[in-house]
């Protein structure tokens, strides 16, 4: 090739380059294939046009591209990464694995191979190996921001919450306007119960991004968790406001509202929840329970069988059909219900209290009596099943053995409430003492 060819080469590359650094891409494109046409054997060219191309979204051209770059020139490094990369965008993994095996077989200081190859193994799940080869960039490039990002995302899966906090720590480190790794490392936060620094991070995301619903939500999750159910409510309001549709924040809002005990509030949230997710079977659980506590007691039997048909395996679906059971005197349905919930969950102390009071209510206290032992055999600190107990005892008229589940009640109630002054009244009366000796 002459040297006039060769000057006629570089000078359409060069037009290329500047088209390019100019974001100018279709007259980049248009220069580098001048290029190759002069010279179909200019890697360069091939490797330049190529990339101009990964810019417009042409992946399959630069793919082509990339294959001639890299089969004229085989120890071109920087050609590999750049298929590779493609091949990822196209969601070749394990294809773009090799590409980055190459690229640092011929370079072994090139760290952002290490870099998209650990994340090609992230998208295969090879979690351990994708972990080590952000280990291997980091060491490479320690300022690497986005490796960091990525490597707190691990951790966070992998329920490691601590090195989650780290790496988003070093992330925003090297650049604190993230809005979306400060909500990570708040969630990561709150999981390890650092409310304050949680809160702190989801303050900082939406001063950066005042419509970061993220951020409202996960914030209002923490004061659910916290019982600041009055500032619960009031982010998820902006959580509602920013994203109408978004059916988790009517529920949020719904259990905040539940546990003020306004629970016609909260219906209303589970029903629009409800509407935009109609296949859930525990915002029907959620909507029943607060039906519930309306005294709506077929209404709430309604949502507890579509969220048993839903799940038929919700135990505490179960468990509340049966309260509503009970309050309408269908204790045999009741009964059948705290057994389904048994069977689902052998230790679920509260269901046999209830199926002992079911069986208290049609006067077969044997069986009543047994259900309240298993209870306390699950969990000693049961005051309400030393309290039946004790009920299903002075009801067979053995007063010596309801005193001393009584007692225990009392040793184990901390509010003065009607019922605890109900007990002590009639431990006076049998002149019983209050307090059981040790």
């Amino acid at each position: 090739m002459s040297e006039e060819n060769i000057q006629e080469i570089e000078d359409w590359v060069a037009k290329g380059d500047d088209y390019a650094k100019n974001q100018v891409f279709d007259k980049a494109v248009e220069c580098y294939t001048r290029a190759i046409t002069s010279n179909p054997r200019a890697s360069f060219a091939y490797f330049k046009r190529g990339s101009v191309l990964v810019q417009l979204d042409m992946f399959n051209d630069a793919l082509e591209d990339f294959n001639n770059a890299v089969m004229l020139n085989p120890s071109f490094s920087f050609a590999y990464f750049k298929r590779g990369s493609v091949k990822f965008n196209l969601h070749h993994y394990k294809s773009a694995i090799e590409d980055f095996s190459t690229a640092l077989e011929l370079n072994a200081d090139f760290s952002f191979a290490y870099y998209k190859r650990g994340m090609c193994k992230l998208k295969l799940k090879d979690i351990d190996e994708a972990l080590e080869d952000l280990n291997l960039a980091l060491e490479l490039n320690p300022g690497y921001m986005p490796a960091y990002l990525n490597r707190g995302n691990i951790y966070f899966d992998k329920k490691d919450y601590e090195n989650a906090v780290k790496n988003y720590t070093s992330a925003l480190t090297i650049d604190p306007k993230q809005e979306k790794t400060l909500v990570a490392r708040g969630l990561a936060n709150s999981h390890i119960q650092r409310y304050k620094s949680a809160l702190d991070d989801f303050a900082m995301a939406v001063k950066l991004n005042p419509d970061s619903f993220l951020a409202y939500n996960y914030r209002g999750l923490i004061y659910n968790k916290t019982k600041n159910f009055t500032l619960a409510v009031i982010e998820f309001d902006k959580v509602i406001e920013l994203a109408p549709n978004n059916a988790d924040a009517y529920n949020n809002r719904g259990i905040a509202h539940f546990w003020m005990k306004d629970y016609e509030k909260a219906v209303k949230d589970y029903s629009k929840a409800l509407q935009l997710k109609p296949s859930s079977p525990h915002l029907y659980f959620n909507r029943a329970n607060a039906l519930y506590y309306l005294k709506q007691f077929i209404e709430s039997i309604i949502d507890f069988d579509k969220a048993i048909e839903l799940q038929p395996g919700l135990t505490s679906a179960y468990f509340g059909r049966a309260n509503c059971s009970v309050y309408l005197n269908k204790y045999r349905e009741a009964i059948q219900d705290f057994s389904r919930a048994i069977t689902l969950n052998p230790k679920f102390f509260q269901a046999y209290v209830g199926r002992g009071n079911a069986y208290l209510k049609m006067k077969v206290f044997k069986k009543a009596l047994e259900d309240f032992t298993l209870a306390i055999e699950l969990n000693k600190d049961n005051a309400v099943g030393y309290l039946n107990r004790g009920i299903a005892f002075k009801l067979e008229g053995i007063n010596e053995k309801a005193a001393i589940d009584f007692q225990e009640f009392l040793r184990l109630s901390t509010h003065n409430t009607r019922t605890v002054i109900q007990i002590k009244n009639w431990l006076k009366k049998m002149h019983y003492p209050l307090v059981r000796a040790k």
